[in-house]
């Protein structure tokens, strides 16, 4: 694999080349975004309303922007929706046999934890088609909500195909089957067609990396800046999970003006540095009751954490460094943050079976060492563009998979239930998951059978896909089979 450079020769035969190369590599989003569109809907209409994760309270926020032209508060309801919304809950089957909401009580029903916690942006954006449908049924309105995120789910595809052809310019058949990977994969499809804010922030994410990828290869040009820039400004204005891209935008940015290889003390210095700086902004030493010294959070850091981040840091430091305690819990994260990243749908309830875990598990640990085995066959060939990318997409992954562990804490008092959290919660890293897999499965080929693998590889992806909305769900939902 190659992150071959398109000749920029004044020659005009050449450029002429260049450019019949470029439409004809368009040509594939003839297909590929009808496809991705088709297969998003599939996955939109087999799922009945609200059986996503948190589906009613995303829903009733975009809905009271919708329909009162303002931002809720954080306590306020329309009763008459809340009844509206449980009894179509009710009516597809969402509660558990023997179970009704009381829809006479003039305390209308509880549809979840509230969302009002999260920005507003894709809450505003949701609400704009929901206020062309105000006099619909909910769940028509739902669906139509819906219909927003399976647009996002096929840009967002859209934008897998060009960070590939980005990637590999002359291999039209692995610019094919990453996004094609990306657009089977049965969990992200899921989510991707809800009513959630993780939609936009999974777009803005392959936006950024988009940006990123540009910027990487070119330096440090106005419009792949904008554009990861401005991709990370949707998503931190629209989940909190995005703050874990500042770091690989950052990197981005020095390699962009940076674009000779950085020596180690270099790079060691820069991260002991900035590292001694955000302690110095962030923390202060103060003083206790009884006297002694003891660091604390800065007052902004503070605020920011209670009103944004929500991480409660305070209690967060003492929580990761109780570790009798935290290391029990790590190898239950990694399980369940594991199997609900590839196959756990709907609330987390839906599972294909633990065939598919065991499956999935064992090709991401082959396309790891796969992965070893491409970097040493290519050590020493790899431009420092190529490598930087290869960087990119781990530093993503890496800070992802942290982010959950960070996500744990802090730990409830003992007795107190524990939320594990989910891999949907990293969504965003599932582009560069995806790359990482193919290029592993790569390494993991002999050299006459390479151009054959990915095909393989693709049709795993799709047997999988296959099974779960013909299958699955199906059976899950409706009782066939």
């Amino acid at each position: 694999m190659s992150l071959s450079v398109v000749s920029t020769s004044p020659n005009l035969v050449p450029q002429q080349t260049d450019r019949q190369r470029v439409l004809k590599q368009y040509v594939v989003l003839r297909w590929l975004i009808p496809l991705a569109l088709f297969h998003g809907m599939l996955y939109l209409v087999i799922v009945p309303p609200w059986q996503h994760y948190d589906e009613p309270t995303q829903f009733e926020y975009a809905w009271l922007i919708a329909n009162r032209n303002y931002i809720p508060t954080f306590n306020e309801f329309d009763p008459q929706m809340r009844r509206d919304v449980s009894s179509s809950m009710d009516r597809h089957r969402f509660y558990p046999p023997g179970q009704h909401p009381n829809l006479t009580s003039a305390k209308p029903p509880v549809l979840g934890e509230n969302q009002r916690v999260h920005p507003v942006l894709y809450y505003a954006l949701v609400a704009l088609p929901l206020r062309l449908v105000t006099d619909l049924p909910v769940d028509q309105q739902l669906y139509t909500a819906r219909a927003l995120s399976l647009i996002f789910y096929a840009l967002t595809i859209t934008t897998a195909w060009r960070v590939v052809v980005v990637l590999v310019p002359d291999e039209p058949l692995i610019q094919m089957v990453a996004p094609l990977m990306l657009l089977l994969t049965s969990s992200f499809t899921d989510i991707m067609t809800a009513v959630n804010n993780d939609v936009l922030v999974n777009f803005s994410a392959a936006v950024l990396i988009l940006g990123c990828v540009l910027l990487i290869r070119g330096g440090m040009h106005p419009v792949p800046l904008v554009l990861a820039t401005l991709a990370l400004g949707v998503g931190l204005g629209t989940k909190r999970t995005t703050v874990i891209l500042l770091v690989p935008y950052l990197t981005t940015l020095l390699w962009a003006w940076h674009r000779t290889p950085l020596r180690v003390w270099i790079v060691t210095g820069i991260l002991v540095v900035g590292a001694l700086l955000s302690a110095f902004a962030g923390l202060e030493i103060v003083r206790t009751t009884n006297g002694l010294q003891t660091l604390a959070l800065r007052p902004w850091l503070n605020q920011l954490d209670k009103s944004y981040l929500r991480l409660y840091l305070d209690s967060w430091v003492r929580s990761v460094s109780d570790m009798e305690r935290a290391n029990g819990l790590y190898q239950l994260l990694l399980t369940v943050s594991f199997t609900s990243f590839w196959a756990r749908f709907g609330w987390g309830n839906i599972m294909i079976g633990s065939w598919a875990d065991w499956t999935m598990a064992g090709i991401c640990i082959a396309c790891g060492v796969g992965m070893m085995i491409q970097g040493w066959r290519d050590r020493g060939q790899l431009s420092l563009a190529q490598r930087r990318c290869i960087w990119l997409f781990l530093m993503i992954v890496i800070i992802g998979c942290l982010s959950l562990v960070a996500r744990l804490h802090p730990l409830p008092r003992v007795g107190i239930p524990l939320y594990i959290p989910r891999g949907r919660y990293i969504f965003a890293v599932m582009l560069p998951v995806i790359w990482l897999i193919v290029v592993g499965w790569q390494g993991l080929t002999p050299d006459r059978w390479k151009p054959y693998s990915p095909i393989v590889l693709l049709g795993i992806w799709f047997a999988i896909d296959l099974i779960v909305w013909s299958s699955t769900f199906v059976v899950y939902f409706y009782g066939v089979g």
